[in-house]
């Protein structure tokens, strides 16, 4: 690990010379195998995590075993912070997606990092709000959306953040199966199913190499109004 890999990551990017040699010292590398659990829900929070490489999701599991993903996080994100600045156990499950190295910070050097650069907290509140506004908008599509319009709201949301433009279309940056895709949608696999064929009807979606391809973004918006 080194400085300049450290500066593009953009939760780190505003940190001099300095603070940057300083993580160096004071943060771990650890690798994670595709599946592994990276920590449990309700258990004692004292580190954040970066993804350097790879691939990981929050999650939650009910007592009947029925997972809905909060969100997946990419090289650059950062996860797990919310233990280490209000509550001290976590309120979610994290997972490896695939393999994955993370940058591992603990809750005392994570603290004195905040309080060493204004701009680091400035941009971990604005991260959190907007992680806030999701949750939000999460819990009033559960509420108010019908399946079609929680499915269509949930792959808009990918393709518009991690969306490649492309002939006739947008393509989803990751790989996604029936399963992760019910589990971010909060449904069962048969449900999705016949949703996913709808919008394939439609002609509003397709899937190419393996990825969901989008090939008409405000079709599929129009199937996602904001609830009433």
């Amino acid at each position: 690990m080194s400085i300049h890999i450290l500066r593009k990551i953009p939760f780190l990017s505003a940190l001099s010379t300095r603070h940057l040699r300083e993580m160096l010292k004071i943060s771990q590398i650890r690798d994670y195998a595709v599946r592994q659990q990276i920590f449990s829900k309700d258990e004692f929070g004292n580190q954040m995590f970066i993804v350097i490489s790879g691939r990981a999701k929050i999650f939650i599991r009910s007592a009947a075993k029925k997972s809905k993903t909060i969100a997946y996080f990419h090289p650059g994100d950062f996860f797990g912070e919310m233990a280490l600045l209000g509550g001290k156990t976590r309120c979610a499950s994290a997972q490896a997606v695939e393999d994955t190295r993370l940058l591992v910070i603990r809750r005392a050097d994570f603290r004195r990092i905040l309080l060493a650069d204004p701009h680091l907290t400035y941009f971990l509140l604005c991260t959190v709000a907007e992680r806030l506004r999701r949750a939000n908008e999460e819990i009033e599509s559960l509420l108010f959306r019908n399946i079609l319009g929680r499915v269509s709201k949930t792959l808009y949301d990918l393709v518009v953040g991690a969306g490649r433009k492309g002939r006739g279309g947008c393509m989803l940056q990751d790989r996604y199966t029936h399963q992760e895709l019910a589990d971010m949608v909060g449904t069962t696999r048969e449900p999705l199913t016949r949703a996913l064929s709808t919008l394939r009807r439609a002609n509003i979606l397709d899937v190419r190499h393996g990825r969901y391809f989008i090939k008409d973004t405000h079709k599929l918006a129009s199937l996602c109004p904001e609830p009433n």
